[in-house]
């Protein structure tokens, strides 16, 4: 079986693919991918060649991608999100249109040139604003889009579908899915066949057996609805403890409608245990963010200082390392 191919890549990137896809059609029972690094040092991981084709074949199936289908490839294919889309490209026989992965991969291709459904970090999704009619579903992974975001899309009112994915490296792309428009739901649901439960300090616990998973452990806090609905919270490594209370940063940060990049920091404090700061690089400081920041946080959820790092560090799919972050000094502005 012959890809079926749209090329707008290096010959490194067309590479990958042809790489990828001869292990497609190959006997080999495994496959070797990196980790993403967002909590730690990446490392390498081993999937069993039925769990990874079970995985794309429920993607394939709830996105109705077909032989008429056109996917646009555009993510590092030696990372979990971009193997894995091109695996479903290849299940469902579909047209791949190929871009190096870059911040704004439709910009491109040519502007008649739809495309049905693509896979894309926040940065290359926000990036591409001006394209996203050409394209019939987005699916978001690597991260939160953010309120800012939202209203933008919004405000464009585009002619998409945009999906947020619950993924990691260890459950093969993404377990759970929830629309974010034109439809905007805030419980994540279940892909057919896995189901989810918690432990005692609430962090998710997953189950599939298609994909060899019984009760993963992740350390993410969520709401759980039922066994196939929860409502993600938070990292238990980033939840805050300040003055009795538990805040869990990502859940405030999505309440933020800020431009430039940041994140939640829990730093020591004598009376508190932890004082809650925003973090952000000293590049994107503008003077009106104090202000911005104390009218859209309130009470215990509004930061006590702004903490200015030199840079921010960033994951290969654009999360925010925020250990790292943190490693190189600070100053401190007072809110």
């Amino acid at each position: 079986m012959k890809i079926k191919l749209k090329n707008f890549a290096s010959p490194t990137y067309l590479q990958e693919i042809e790489a990828l896809h001869a292990w497609f059609l190959s006997d080999q029972s495994e496959f070797v991918i990196s980790s993403s690094g967002t909590t730690g040092p990446a490392q390498d991981m081993h999937f069993k060649r039925e769990a990874i084709f079970a995985s794309a074949q429920m993607s394939v199936d709830f996105f109705g991608l077909n032989s008429q289908s056109r996917i646009l490839l555009s993510l590092p294919l030696n990372k979990i999100g971009g193997m894995m889309l091109a695996i479903r490209a290849f299940l469902a026989d579909a047209e791949i249109v190929a871009v190096d992965p870059v911040r704004n991969p439709l910009a491109q291709i040519p502007t008649d040139l739809k495309i049905d459904f693509v896979s894309m970090v926040p940065n290359q999704f926000v990036a591409s604003k001006e394209y996203w009619s050409q394209v019939k579903t987005f699916l978001i992974g690597g991260g939160p889009l953010s309120n800012a975001v939202l209203s933008l899309v919004d405000e464009i009112k585009p002619t998409c579908e945009i999906w947020h994915s619950y993924a990691s490296t260890e459950t093969l792309s993404h377990v759970a899915l929830k629309s974010l428009y034109p439809n905007r739901e805030e419980a994540y649901q279940a892909m057919e066949g896995v189901s989810f439960g918690v432990n005692e300090e609430q962090c998710l616990q997953i189950s599939a057996s298609a994909l060899a998973l019984d009760k993963l452990q992740t350390k993410d806090i969520v709401e759980l609805i039922d066994a196939q609905h929860f409502i993600w919270k938070g990292r238990k490594d980033n939840v805050i403890l300040s003055g009795g209370l538990k805040l869990y940063p990502e859940e405030i940060e999505n309440q933020l409608k800020l431009e430039v990049p940041g994140f939640l920091w829990g730093q020591e404090d004598i009376e508190l245990g932890q004082r809650m700061v925003w973090v952000m690089a000293e590049s994107d400081y503008q003077a009106s963010i104090p202000n911005t920041i104390k009218s859209q946080l309130q009470g215990p959820n509004r930061p006590k200082a702004i903490l200015l790092v030199p840079k921010l560090e960033f994951t290969a799919t654009d999360k925010i390392k925020r250990e790292a972050s943190l490693q190189k000094g600070f100053s401190l502005i007072a809110l």
